[in-house]
């Protein structure tokens, strides 16, 4: 929950973007032309507006995060400050330091920081290092802040100001981060390139493809999607084909798609690096969505999420993109966020294995924002008959992945979130709870929510707020009919438990 806590507004803003770029979608997307279309100048800068901005915003997670992290930890407002210039300070080593060999899709592009020493002679990039980057930034930000508030009269820095010499430890300890980074960059992409390679020895086996699933999930969460994508979408990695009209040699999944997507005869597996994403933003991720809303047993809390569930699930399923349940989870339901990663997996293998392969049209050439798997560009391939086998394929897995996620997602936060091993943690943190409340004869009854744990008090001055803090939620907060304790996925579990020894 203290995790949770210090990234819940960055993921509230991936929420946001995700819906300024679901906006954008359904005006740029070539495939609604199918139900309507849009031709009004106004209307169609309004869609490029919004689709620019939430692509943008992903661009900038890494930062957006740390920022937020930093700003959790202290009310300074000197501590951005120091977080920023040290981003910076990490990103320019990075850039000067890394190897340049390293392949495209290991650089940041869209930093701009390139463009300001390329101009002085220097053609380097700096790494792209995503969440990874940004979360050693904002430990030695805080490291810095610490030492700074702490120092005594015979510090080094004791000739500077706190805020400045936080600001100059931050500057070194980035330094040093950008250089220990750039030095192990080189053994990263070795291993990452040997798995790739390894995925690309045989482009039709399920298991090496329901890999790439996960590992494509995994790393676009942490801000590193293109590492993994770009090799197969664009490269010969993914496949390559010779258009015998032209003599032409197509390479790359996308590319392939793209070029024979019309013809009579598809190219047998064209699409396969892209077709699970049907299943995931069609039925997993409204399965978990769905899930983990019926799961909540407080009828206000469950009111309150509902708006955001279904513009999640619009989301998913319009736009293509799971980014913001997928850092839930992450965040507070690793466990969850595990099943699904293998979900995926397992989902992609049964794609391949059923010689299912669908792509989809890129609304743009940003990899970042570029969601395939979306509801529109399945639709629009109903009309080829040559693929209705792959369409219907895609339904059946999807169907049988929504049931399985949904059933999951409901047991995991009824059964699993705390204890599920039987170790009395759920009898002992219940009881506790139920003590300091002032006994069962005082609580009329509990409800969870899906962070939040809400007791009805018939008495609140027996309440031991003392006793409360120390059973740890990360915060307690007094409600009209009781009282408000935060203790994330277990809310409901323990609700639950504390309803059944009150009722005996």
């Amino acid at each position: 929950m203290k995790l949770y806590n210090s990234c819940k507004s960055s993921i509230k803003v991936t929420f946001f973007a995700v819906l300024l770029i679901t906006i954008g979608f359904l005006i740029k997307n070539e495939n609604v032309n199918l139900f309507y279309t849009f031709r009004s100048p106004f209307i169609l800068f309004i869609g490029e507006f919004f689709y620019d901005i939430g692509t943008l915003i992903l661009m900038n997670l890494p930062l957006i995060f740390m920022l937020n992290g930093v700003c959790k930890k202290s009310s300074n407002a000197s501590v951005v400050i120091t977080a920023i210039v040290g981003y910076f300070t990490y990103m320019v080593t990075t850039m000067l330091f890394a190897p340049q060999n390293l392949g495209s899709q290991a650089y940041a592009g869209g930093t701009g920081i390139n463009s300001i020493f390329n101009s002085l002679g220097t053609s380097s990039y700096p790494l792209e290092t995503g969440m990874l980057g940004s979360l050693l930034v904002a430990i030695a930000t805080r490291i810095s802040f610490l030492y700074s508030r702490n120092k005594n009269n015979y510090s080094l820095f004791n000739i500077f100001s706190k805020e400045i010499s936080g600001l100059i430890i931050n500057v070194i300890l980035c330094f040093l981060l950008g250089i220990g980074v750039s030095y192990l960059s080189p053994y990263f992409y070795s291993f990452l390139n040997r798995m790739i390679t390894f995925i690309s020895g045989d482009l039709l086996d399920p298991y090496r493809i329901g890999l790439y699933s996960a590992l494509d999930r995994f790393f676009s969460d942490l801000g590193l999607g293109s590492l993994i994508r770009n090799p197969f979408w664009y490269t010969a990695l993914g496949g390559s084909y010779s258009n015998t009209a032209t003599g032409e040699i197509i390479v790359g999944d996308i590319n392939i798609w793209q070029a024979t997507k019309n013809a009579i005869f598809l190219y047998e597996g064209a699409g396969r690096f892209t077709t699970f994403y049907y299943v995931i933003n069609m039925f997993i991720i409204p399965a978990i969505y769905l899930g983990t809303w019926f799961s909540i047993t407080d009828k206000k809390e469950k009111n309150s999420w509902m708006i955001p569930v279904i513009l999640g699930v619009i989301a998913s399923v319009i736009a293509g993109n799971p980014l913001p349940m997928e850092y839930v989870m992450m965040f507070t339901a690793p466990f969850l966020y595990i099943f699904y990663l293998t979900a995926v997996g397992v989902v992609s293998g049964a794609l391949i294995y059923f010689k299912a392969y669908l792509g989809f049209s890129p609304v743009g050439d940003n990899i970042v924002s570029s969601m395939p798997g979306s509801f529109p560009d399945f639709v629009i391939n109903l009309r080829n008959p040559f693929i209705s086998s792959t369409l219907m394929n895609i339904l059946y897995v999807g169907i049988a992945a929504f049931a399985v996620c949904f059933f999951v997602t409901y047991i995991y936060y009824h059964y699993l979130s705390i204890d599920f091993a039987d170790t009395g943690v759920l009898k002992y943190a219940s009881r506790n709870i139920i003590d300091v409340l002032g006994g069962k004869e005082n609580i009329s009854g509990a409800t969870g929510g899906i962070l939040r744990l809400n007791v009805e008090i018939r008495d609140p001055e027996v309440i031991s707020i003392e006793g409360l803090k120390e059973l740890g939620p990360d915060k307690i907060v007094e409600t009209k009919n009781g009282i408000s304790l935060e203790y994330g996925t277990s809310s409901i579990r323990i609700a639950k438990e504390i309803n059944r020894r009150i009722s005996k």
